[in-house]
This record gives structure tokens, C-alpha cells and sequence, in this order.
């Protein structure tokens, strides 16, 4: 079936870039059949070209080519919607320790539990609670001493367990084992591996995977909301590929979605060949393998070069995290890469991480003499050095940075975590445009919603929740931020020849906006609606108006 859209069109390609330079107008019709761009041209055009198709007019709204997801968990956002939200205002209630367990209270008493199910809450965040304390088991105690209690932090690399839980984890009593790359403080706070570990998070009883189902349609749904058309899947073990797939075959995904597999699952289903050649299967496919290196610096887990600004309790004045991996391990996981042929994506957050993730690359291309275009993905890249942005560029490494905690967390990371100077220097998007490194942006989700224009807003404009101004030099323009969720994400996985771009035999994904974010104010940007979503040439959201 051909189809023709009109609107202002930003095709986010090069064409546009001489457009908009030498001051020419945008075009505003598309035609597209099967799902397909045939043309991009004049409306008017086209249409008298081809009387016979459908028109979806879109006035003067803009459409762009459909959001790609730089990096999220689909799963776990599916599995959030479906547990108590302990997050702070404005988006929840939880702003303090007290009416955390308040509300805890309330989700409790209409829970409807399994046996064995624990009472999981998700979101809480104590960089806005009073002395930025954690809530303690003692306190969770409070909710219940017979059900196990976890509520994840919004970093999702610490957990506040009850006493219930700690028992049932092991760590109960005056000695027990705490896996490698984790700890554990009495008070019932846990970190990175002692709840992430293989063995302690199966024996956190969550939904059951029908209710994770039913969920994950509802959640490709909120992405397209958002002008999502490829989503993420940033950690797919054995269970979420299974639910995926389920979810696929049942017609629950409105969007695609690509998988980054734990090293378990990678042996099993990732193919070993160049990522480009990897195939969708339905609306699934195995992009790459996914690896940690470090953890957060909300939570204080991510690794640095240079002491927190106020280190953790029970940590001496010089602490700046750990590694997760010896370097030898390190190198041996990227020579495997080189070897089966398989993209990686690598959370490092701290630049003592990501120090090691560029000596162990170039120590793994040494080994093998494999100089293959894998583009490995730094992910999150939080406090990345301008000379490493240099040697990314050299090793052929690309940047996906959670430049949202500009706005959510830049306070907090100014006044406590990092301090002014580092705190300015997050997420320097404009270091990366200089040094030549190909970057994307994401949200974490579930840290944080889904939200790209929210996250091209604060590319834009880097304001933190107060207000403040943290690092203006780091700015870049709409266009850029544009591309970097657009033409971007799709080099970033492979895609680029079939979307990221609106241009002839392309994909039909798009994300349509009510005004166009290259004519607004940039302190408007954030308040551009997502009108519709089309995937494929088949409308995946349409907004309500209320």
C-alpha cells in the first residue's frame, strides 16, 4: 500500500544540514509503500504523482525519523510498572525515608502475593532525602517482618533490603560470603554484585513472567509515546530473551528492539558474525554483548581517577570505587569479542573504568591483530577525560552518555558526588563532537522515562532541577542533539542503511512532533509534544488530547 505523509520534514540527513545552511525550506511530504520511503519531495507533488494513495496529513507538525533508544532495559521497565514506586517527587511521593516506608505501607496492604513472592519496590532515591541517608532494613521492617522487602535504587546498582531479605540473601549473622564486585552494610544497603550476582537475584521472587508479559505490551507502548520506534534491551540473560520472544510471537511489541546479551546468553544465542549481518527475527534482534565495568556515581560505585567528593560511610578519604574485572579478565572478554565478531557494549561510568576499558581494547587488539570495525559502545561514559574521547575516536569507540543526570542528578553530583568542576564536566557532549566520537543519548529507562525530547532539552540547554547552568561549554545545538537520537542511534547499532534517517528505501519510522524543535526557543524544547508515532508505515500512538 503507498501512503503519503505531510508535514515539515527533517530528514536528519545530510541534505538537511545544506538546507538549513543555505537557509532552504524543509520539504513536506513523504511517500512510502509496504512500510518503505519510496520519496521524500513536495506534497503536492507527490500526491499529483500518485492520486491513488493514502494521504495522513499532519499540517504543520514536524516528523522526524523514528527515535532510536541509545540504551534501556525494556524488561526491567516492564517489571517497574508493576512494583511499588518509591521515587521522589514530582514523578512520586517518596521524598524522605518516612514516607518512602508511608507509602510502602499502603502499596503493601494491596499487594497480592505468591508464595515465596517478594515485595519489590523500585525508584527510591536518597540523594533528596534529608542527609542523604538511605532508608535502612529496620525502618523497611516497618512494612513487614514476614515478607522479604527490596527497594531498588533509582541508579539500580544499590537496594535496600528488610531483615527478612538479608536472611533469605545469606547475610545474616556475624560472618557470611559477599560475592565479588559487591557489599553489604548492616543497615541493610546493598551494592552492585550483592544483589546483582547470578545467585542472589534468583532468590528475589518478583511478577511472574504472564504478568511480566502483559506488561512489556503496555511498556513498547509507553516508549512510542515518546516517538520510540527502536527500543532497548541493555542486559538480556536467558529469561528476558525468553520473554522477548514470547512477547514477539503473541504481536505484543509495537516497535523493534535490540538485544545486548549477558556473556551466559551470548554463547548460546548471539551469532558469531560482523554485527550489520545480524537479522531481525520478528521484531527482535541480537545486536551485541553487553559487559560492566563499574557502577554509579549517584551511588558512588562508579570507579574514578580522583576521590568522591564525600565518600561513602565506612570508606577512607581517599575512596574512589572499584573495579568489577582485573584487567586480564578485561582483555581476555575484548579478544573473545574481536574474535566471534561481536559488538560490545561496556558500562563504565567513572574514568578510571573507562581508563580501562581503552588499555584493555588496545591490549586485546594487540593480541589478536583483529582491527575489525565493531564500534564498541561506552556506555553511560559519565566522567570521561577529554584525551580519552581522543583515544575513543582512535580505536574506532563510540559514547552513548546518560546525559540526563545533567537535570536530575547535576546538583547533587556539584555538592556531593563529583564537586563543581567535574560535576561542569559530565556527559561533555561537546568534547565528543570535537574529537570526532560518534555519541547517542539515553535514559537508563527505567532510571529514567523514555523521554527524547526531554534528553534533547538538556543536551541543549544543561540545566540542572535548581536551574543551575552546570558546564555551558558542553551545550551543542538542536541539530545535533537531534541526530544524536536519530541518525545516531542507528549507526550506533547497525542500522544506519535502514534507518535514523528519512530517506529513500528506508524504513517508514517516524516520530511526529507538534511543533518544529529547530524553529522554538531552546528553553522550549522540553515542552514539544509527541503528537503520533509510525512504525513501519502503520501508526503505533496517536496522542489523546485531555
Amino acid at each position: 500500500m503507498k501512503q503519503i505523509y505531510r508535514g515539515t520534514v527533517l530528514t536528519m540527513d545530510r541534505q538537511m544540514k545544506r538546507n538549513l545552511r543555505e537557509k532552504r525550506k524543509f520539504p513536506d511530504g513523504i511517500l512510502t509503500e509496504d512500510g518503505v520511503i519510496r520519496q521524500v519531495g513536495e506534497f503536492e507533488l507527490l500526491r499529483k504523482a500518485e492520486p491513488a494513495a493514502q494521504v495522513t496529513d499532519y499540517g504543520k507538525q514536524a516528523i522526524l525519523p523514528g527515535f532510536i533508544d541509545g540504551h534501556s532495559h525494556m524488561t526491567a521497565a516492564a517489571v517497574s510498572r508493576l512494583l511499588f514506586q518509591a521515587g521522589p517527587s514530582p514523578a512520586g511521593r517518596c521524598d524522605t525515608p518516612e514516607k518512602l516506608v508511608a507509602e510502602g505501607k499502603k502499596a503493601f496492604e494491596k499487594a497480592v502475593l505468591a508464595p515465596g513472592q517478594w515485595f519489590l519496590g523500585a525508584g527510591y532515591d536518597n540523594s533528596v532525602f534529608p542527609g542523604e541517608r538511605h532508608v535502612t532494613r529496620q525502618e523497611l521492617d516497618q512494612i513487614s517482618r514476614e515478607v522479604p522487602i527490596a527497594v531498588t535504587h533509582v541508579s539500580g546498582h544499590l537496594c535496600a533490603v528488610n531483615t527478612k531479605a538479608m536472611e533469605l540473601l545469606g547475610y545474616s549473622g556475624s560472618e557470611y560470603a559477599v560475592p565479588p564486585g559487591g557489599r553489604v552494610l548492616p543497615s541493610g544497603i546493598l551494592m552492585e554484585n550483592a544483589f546483582l550476582a547470578p545467585e542472589k537475584a534468583k532468590l528475589i521472587k518478583g511478577p511472574s513472567p504472564a504478568q511480566i508479559l502483559a506488561s512489556l505490551k503496555e511498556t513498547a507502548a509507553y516508549y512510542a509515546s515518546f516517538g520510540v520506534t527502536t527500543m532497548q534491551e541493555a542486559r538480556a540473560g536467558e529469561a528476558e530473551i525468553r520473554l522477548l520472544r514470547a512477547a514477539d510471537r503473541e504481536g505484543l511489541l509495537c516497535g523493534d528492539a535490540a538485544l545486548y546479551l549477558t556473556p551466559d546468553a551470548a554463547e548460546t544465542y548471539l551469532p558469531r558474525q560482523y554485527p550489520a549481518g545480524n537479522p531481525y527475527e520478528g521484531h527482535l534482534r541480537m545486536a551485541g554483548i553487553k559487559y560492566f565495568l563499574d557502577g554509579s556515581p549517584q551511588g558512588r560505585t562508579a570507579w574514578l581517577s580522583e576521590p568522591y567528593r564525600r565518600v561513602p560511610e565506612g570508606q577512607a578519604l581517599d575512596y574512589r570505587g572499584a573495579p568489577l574485572h582485573s584487567d586480564r579478565t578485561v582483555t581476555e572478554f575484548f579478544e573473545k569479542c574481536l574474535e566471534h565478531h561481536w559488538q560490545a557494549n561496556v558500562h563504565a561510568n567513572g574514568d578510571a573504568a573507562i581508563e580501562q576499558m581503552l588499555n584493555c581494547y588496545e591490549g586485546a587488539f594487540s593480541r589478536t591483530g583483529i582491527r575489525e570495525p565493531l564500534r564498541p559502545v561506552v556506555i553511560h561514559c559519565q566522567t570521561v577525560r577529554r584525551g580519552q574521547l581522543e583515544r575513543m575516536r582512535k580505536l574506532g569507540m563510540l559514547a552513548s552518555f546518560f546525559h540526563d543526570h545533567v537535570y536530575y542528578w547535576g546538583d547533587y553530583h556539584e555538592e556531593s558526588v563529583l564537586g563543581a568542576d567535574r560535576a561542569a564536566r559530565i556527559s561533555p557532549l561537546a568534547w565528543a563532537k570535537e574529537a570526532g566520537v560518534p555519541f547517542t543519548l539515553h535514559q537508563d529507562a527505567p532510571v529514567a522515562a523514555p523521554d527524547m525530547m526531554l534528553t534533547v532539552h538538556n543536551a541543549v540547554n544543561r540545566r540542572t532541577k535548581a536551574g543551575r547552568l552546570l558546564g555551558k561549554e558542553q551545550r551543542i545545538s538542536v541539530t545535533e542533539a537531534l541526530e544524536a537520537v536519530t541518525a545516531g542511534g542507528a549507526y550506533q547499532i547497525f542500522e544506519e542503511d535502514r534507518k535514523g534517517t528519512l530517506e529513500p528505501g528506508k524504513r517508514a519510522d517516524f516520530a511526529v512532533l507538534e511543533r518544529n524543535p529547530l524553529e522554538e526557543e531552546p528553553e522550549q524544547i522540553r515542552r514539544i509534544r509527541v503528537t503520533h508515532a509510525v512504525k513501519d508505515g502503520m501508526e503505533i500512538y496517536r496522542r489523546q488530547e485531555r
